[in-house]
């Protein structure tokens, strides 16, 4: 993906804070948004950043490095939202 990075978050709404993952591929970037789009429930946000840095509202980043733990959680999210 050359020096371009792409975090893929996942947030409840109306809760403070989120998951976060940084693609490692470029075919992670392309798949994992529609993923997780088909599994979340109503109340969770799916969103792609380039910089959470500049993000604030969705602090704090908790991030995951592995996408299949992060697809987990975002599935256990599910059940809060």
């Amino acid at each position: 993906m050359g020096d371009k990075k792409i975090y893929i978050i996942a947030k409840v709404f109306d809760k403070q804070g989120c998951i976060a993952y940084l693609c490692k591929t470029v075919s992670e970037a392309r798949c994992l948004p529609g993923t997780l789009e088909a599994l979340r429930a109503d109340g969770v946000q799916i969103v792609i950043l380039d910089n959470p840095d500049i993000y604030s509202e969705y602090a704090p980043y908790s991030y995951v490095d592995d996408m299949k733990e992060f697809i987990d959680q975002v599935s256990k999210m599910n059940r809060v939202a």
